[in-house]
């Protein structure tokens, strides 16, 4: 069965100190979050850099996604700055992203322009893209359509 949430984003000023946190609150609330690997990954948006950790959950549980910007030139530095750490957005998967994508525009939500291709840092290949739902479009909320995907030794793959 596929997630119904893939995961919830948390924008985060500093990532470590976040894992560590957010560690301790699911031991507590949620111990399957911590039973596995959480590892910091630096990924690419297109031309985008951002620095990224997954609470895996298991099954179709909803993962914790943790986000930081990489520098103070980062659009989500900006972001960091103007609203403060917080919920950045909710995550749903498609196995037909395109179709999703396309389907949505022509119902008039609003969405960004083109679907996103990202790749892990170091990687020449794309392993999943996105595309943003934009907060305009679900009263403020920016939402995330993004291919299926795994989290795999603590880090975001694609599924193929």
């Amino acid at each position: 069965m596929a997630k119904t949430v893939a995961h919830i984003c948390i924008l985060v000023a500093d990532i470590d100190r976040a894992i560590e946190d957010y560690r301790r609150i699911f031991s507590r609330v949620s111990p399957v979050l911590v039973e596995r690997e959480v590892v910091k990954q630096e990924r690419w948006a297109e031309d985008e850099k951002y620095i990224t950790a997954f609470f895996g959950a298991p099954g179709d549980g909803c993962d914790i996604q943790l986000l930081q910007p990489p520098d103070t030139e980062s659009p989500l530095y900006s972001r960091l700055e103007k609203y403060g750490e917080g919920l950045h957005h909710i995550a749903f998967a498609s196995s037909h992203l395109e179709d999703t994508y396309q389907q949505l525009k022509a119902d008039g939500v609003s969405v960004n322009d083109h679907l996103i291709l990202e790749y892990p840092e170091g990687g020449d290949t794309t392993d999943v893209s996105h595309f943003w739902i934009l907060p305009r479009a679900a009263h403020g909320v920016l939402i995330e359509m993004i291919d299926h995907y795994r989290v795999e030794d603590g880090k975001l793959t694609g599924t193929e």
